[in-house]
């Protein structure tokens, strides 16, 4: 499943007509108050300053960024990255031929990037508030292991020291906490339970820079 060509192919399978969400696990709605839970660990309550940078590594077609970028009280300057051509084309043209999305804060900004996770290149180091990873890691998991060790690596790098990486996972405690300590997350990760979907559990396990062995 770590394949680009597998993406490519079900991306074009599920949105023919660039319109159409395909979530791996679950959508936006099934974590929003946990993820808007987090912007206010990041931002007080009356926040003016400069938008929040938020990546979503690998997000497909998913509408965890768009959703972010429309219900978010703060500023926020999404950036959304897949590799696969297919998804991003289907992702801006949601934005651009689909009807009219208004953000809840009027300085909020959404991007749909064809990059890699594994090498944020074009991202400062420290420059970042907030890095989902919902499953890509878990698809980089069963074709290289090295490689998602890379990604873990590139979030955390543009992570500033109050960021957060979040990785949102079908995989149970015991073998994602030592797949994030061997990938250089230190020993303090933290783990909420999200629920269950479709009879599976989720987990949200939460990486502050601060936390990780230097």
């Amino acid at each position: 499943m770590g394949a680009a060509g597998t993406w490519d192919s079900i991306y074009n399978c599920c949105s023919p007509n660039g319109s159409l969400h395909f979530d791996w696990f679950f959508g936006y709605n099934h974590m929003r108050s946990f993820l808007h839970s987090l912007i206010c660990d990041l931002a007080p309550q009356n926040y003016t300053g400069l938008p929040l940078h938020l990546i979503d590594l690998g997000c497909g077609t998913s509408d965890v960024g768009l959703g972010l970028f429309c219900d978010s009280p703060v500023p926020v300057l999404v950036s959304c990255i897949d590799r696969s051509a297919p998804a991003i084309f289907a992702m801006n043209n949601i934005l651009t031929k689909g009807p009219p999305i208004t953000p809840r804060h009027p300085d909020s900004c959404v991007q749909f990037i064809e990059g890699d996770a594994t090498d944020l290149h074009d991202f400062p180091s420290a420059s970042v508030s907030l890095v989902l990873d919902k499953g890509t890691s878990d698809s980089l998991l069963r074709s290289s292991r090295m490689e998602a060790h890379k990604m873990v690596k590139e979030a955390l790098r543009v992570l500033h020291p109050k960021g957060k990486l979040v990785q949102l996972t079908d995989e149970d405690p015991d073998a994602r906490l030592h797949f994030l300590e061997e990938a250089g997350a230190g020993p303090e990760v933290t783990f909420h339970n999200l629920g269950d979907s479709d009879g599976i559990f989720y987990y949200a396990y939460i990486v502050t820079p601060s936390s990780c062995s230097e």
